[in-house]
């Protein structure tokens, strides 16, 4: 139990660090505005944890008002101070060219110095990146398991059923403490595979391996040529798709459309799924790196994309026959006039343990159900912009199991400034 009126005195001395738990304990208890003045203190004080917090608020808004160069000279003073959150979130900026210049070598770096802190998720981040970026499964492994140990959870899932990465005693423990979690959604089943990580791999050397990202080279399957339809076998690991999900579990809520009598995203019966949109502050150098790739998958630049979403279908959900380009309306809410309508869909099978669930085209007669990984790329309109009515499509329901999707549409224009 924290002697409260201790940490307000050492807050109200100038204890930087008093000041930011003090904080963190005013919000918690609901005095938001109190809160906020201690953040601003520490803050004022050097403290990487505070001035990581109020970039962070300068960001979470829409694009128009974002305060990104205020938000880059908070992160920088708050790395400089080292604090690797700060490190992270500047990498990220850095890759996506977001108020610096966009360099993925630095912004691996930055991520490189923010695993040296000890950081747990940077950690597993950087190991899992370095393992995607090479294509060499385990190169990350001792970092891996040395973030399982720090208690990061995503890492305690891939850790947990590695064989051999983990003692039998602290994977039974891993699975343990995920299943108090209610890390139900992806699964810790043991790979088939038994390697023994390297102990001689070092940040340096990830750092290194996660350099320069893959080129895209996945083989296209064509289902229809106009409007063309294709898939791509194993676009994603199954590494990678995990991470998706796990980095989009926490966000879930349940699935909007855009409604043109109101003018905004609503719930609607035809869409029963849960849903989550990957936002800038969601992102890291792993999920950055996927994005750019299903762009390239797409055969589009990938400042036209629009955030990554991901679906999760459970038993009896759907999302009943649809078009995916957006109606034109006085209001726009779908930026159509600006960023023009949505060309083509990518879908990527994020799982395959489910029974029914197959995407569905009825005036094409296509139907598609991928397995992990696979990628599934349709044109919604021509190349004059006109759309394709015969590209109406379902989810259809899922009968067992839990089906979890990636969707990312491309608009014919750039959508996002920061690309």
């Amino acid at each position: 139990m924290e002697n409260l009126k201790e940490i307000e005195a050492l807050a109200r001395g100038g204890d930087a660090a008093s000041q930011y738990r003090l904080a963190a304990l005013l919000e918690r208890s609901g005095q938001r505005e109190a809160a906020r003045e201690w953040t601003r203190k520490a803050a004022d004080a050097g403290h990487p944890g505070a001035l990581y917090t109020i970039a962070c608020e300068l960001l979470a808004v829409p694009p128009e008002t974002m305060r990104v160069d205020e938000a880059v000279g908070l992160l920088t003073r708050a790395r400089d101070g080292g604090g690797a959150a700060a490190m992270r979130l500047l990498a990220v900026l850095t890759a996506l060219g977001l108020g610096v210049k966009q360099d993925w070598a630095g912004a691996v770096r930055l991520l490189g110095d923010a695993a040296e802190t000890g950081h747990p998720a940077a950690m597993r981040e950087l190991a899992l990146l370095a393992e995607s970026v090479s294509g060499r499964r385990w190169a990350g492994a001792k970092l891996l398991a040395a973030a399982a140990r720090k208690g990061d959870w995503v890492a305690l899932a891939y850790a947990a059923r590695r064989p051999g990465l983990l003692s039998d005693a602290e994977a039974a423990m891993a699975r343990a403490s995920l299943r108090k979690r209610a890390v139900d959604f992806i699964s810790l089943d043991p790979l088939t595979e038994d390697r023994t990580a390297s102990p001689d791999v070092t940040v340096a050397d990830l750092v290194s391996a996660a350099q320069a990202p893959a080129a895209f080279q996945g083989a296209k399957e064509t289902l229809h040529e106009t409007p063309s339809l294709y898939r791509i076998p194993a676009l994603l690991s199954r590494d990678e798709c995990d991470y998706v999900i796990c980095a989009s579990a926490p966000l879930l809520t349940p699935s909007l459309v855009v409604d043109p009598e109101k003018g905004a995203a609503d719930h609607a019966q035809y869409r029963t799924s849960e849903g989550a949109l990957i936002g800038l502050l969601d992102l890291d150098l792993m999920l950055v790196s996927v994005y750019r790739r299903l762009a390239m998958a797409a055969e589009v630049e990938w400042g036209n994309c629009e955030l990554v979403g991901v679906l999760r279908y459970r038993p009896g959900q759907e999302y009943k026959p649809h078009r995916d380009y957006l109606p034109e309306d006085e209001h726009d809410y779908s930026e159509v006039r600006r960023s023009g309508q949505r060309a083509k869909t990518l879908l990527v099978s994020l799982n395959d343990a489910y029974a029914g669930g197959a995407t569905v085209f009825p005036e094409l007669t296509i139907e598609h159900k991928g397995q992990t990984g696979d990628a599934f790329v349709f044109e919604n309109t021509n190349g004059a912009g006109a759309p394709y009515p015969e590209t109406l499509h379902a989810g259809a329901p899922v009968s067992k199991g839990e089906k979890w999707l990636l969707s990312l549409w491309c608009r014919e224009r750039r959508f996002w400034f920061w690309a």
